[in-house]
Parts: structure tokens; C-alpha cells; sequence
């Protein structure tokens, strides 16, 4: 086993269950790792506000991944690495050709993409922005429009230049298909057991328990529980 120097994980989906609330033994887990010296991040496709908020409750240190990679937050400093100008150029082409689609109501703080509420079709989505060269991502909880390039391990990887650690230095835990390049793109990729298909298939090890019981699973797995 590589050693582990830092620890990312996602919010929505791996630290909280369907219906987004935090599962305490995910939060345990993690401090549990931080307390042994390992830099534990949090990479969310929420805001920034949201996720530095969730952050400063559940006490991790390191640097915050916000917007599936959109923003990156350490030491009360933001680095902004997409614009959102041509996804909200893509969002009026497809409300103007699928009116029932909706914005999510923290777009009012999102500043490098727009994310959609899932109450719309993915496919009629991705149909009427077929010929708009940006890059559509799906969770169980928003559909994201946002630059071509733009994802998580981009902003992955500005804060393991932060902290000065390598990405081969780093285990991701996640369960959705904005997680994968992070997933693949680390020494070691932990897909939650309510993990997409395509997640489960970009991680190292997909573990059996859902939700932050997966999150121990693969810490343990990892010994470092």
C-alpha cells in the first residue's frame, strides 16, 4: 500500500445519505485519520458557502474543493480556476428550448457553473446542448453545465500544490459521476456501495456499505482505522 498523505472525499452521496444529511460515522472516521497528521479535504459540487460552511462544522483542515473543481478555498483564500460565462450562455439556449428546466437555488452563489435541478431530463439535457462544446455532469441531486476541462481533479490537483502533496499521495472517496476523474486520478479511489456505475468503475475499491459506512469501509481497507 502507497502511503497516504492526504484524504478527499465527496459531500453529497459519500458523507451523507439520499437525503443529504451527514452521516456522523463518516465525520468520526475522518477526524479520526486527520488526528493521525493525514490532510483531509472536502470536494463538493456545491457552492463555496455551503461547503466552507458544512467544512467549518465538521473541523477538517484542509483545502476545499467547491463546484466540482470550479473553486478552491485554503487559508481564507479562493482560487478561481473556470467561468461560468459560457455555461450560462448554454443555460438560456436550453430554458429557452425546455422551459420546465430549473436552476438550483444555490446557483445564486455558483460562479464557474450552472447546476440544474434533477426534476429535468438528463438525455433532453444533453440533446438540445449537443452542438455547445461544454462538459454536462449528473449526480443523484443536480445536473452541472460547465466548461470543457472543468472537474474535480482540476481542483484537486491546485490543492495538492497547496499543501505541497502529490496526487499519487492522495486517496479519494466518492459516489457519483462527477467524481470519476478524481477517483482515477489518485493513488488510491474509494467508490461508496451506492456509487454509480462508472464511479465503482474508476475506483481502486468499491466498498460493500453505502453512504459513510462506506467511507469507514474504505479507511479501514486502507488501514488507517
Amino acid at each position: 500500500m502507497f502511503l497516504i498523505k492526504a484524504i478527499v472525499s465527496d459531500i453529497d452521496g459519500t458523507i451523507t445519505n439520499d437525503q443529504k444529511l451527514v452521516q456522523p460515522v463518516a465525520v468520526t472516521a475522518l477526524r479520526k485519520v486527520q488526528n493521525q497528521g493525514i490532510t483531509v479535504m472536502i470536494a463538493s459540487g456545491n457552492v463555496l458557502p455551503v461547503s466552507y460552511g458544512l467544512v467549518s462544522y465538521l473541523g477538517t483542515e484542509g483545502p476545499i474543493i467547491a463546484e466540482n473543481g470550479g473553486l478552491v478555498s485554503f487559508q481564507e483564500r479562493i482560487y478561481k480556476l473556470q467561468s461560468n460565462e459560457l455555461p450560462l450562455r448554454a443555460w438560456s439556449h436550453l430554458k429557452a428550448h425546455l422551459p420546465a428546466a430549473e436552476r438550483l437555488f444555490t446557483d445564486n452563489w455558483r460562479e464557474t457553473e450552472v447546476a440544474l435541478k434533477r426534476t429535468v431530463d438528463l438525455g433532453k439535457v444533453r440533446s438540445v446542448l449537443k452542438d455547445w462544446p461544454v462538459k454536462i455532469d449528473a449526480t443523484g441531486f443536480a445536473i452541472h453545465i460547465m466548461e470543457q476541462g472543468h472537474s474535480k481533479l482540476k481542483g484537486l490537483k491546485m490543492a495538492c500544490a497547496l499543501i505541497e502533496v502529490e496526487l499519487k499521495d492522495v486517496a479519494a472517496f466518492g459516489d457519483a459521476d462527477n467524481d470519476v476523474d478524481m477517483l482515477s486520478g489518485v493513488g488510491f479511489g474509494v467508490a461508496v456501495g451506492n456509487a454509480s456505475a462508472d464511479a465503482k468503475k474508476a475506483a481502486s475499491y468499491v466498498a460493500k456499505h453505502k453512504h459513510g459506512l462506506g467511507v469507514q469501509e474504505g479507511l479501514r481497507h486502507l488501514g488507517l482505522l
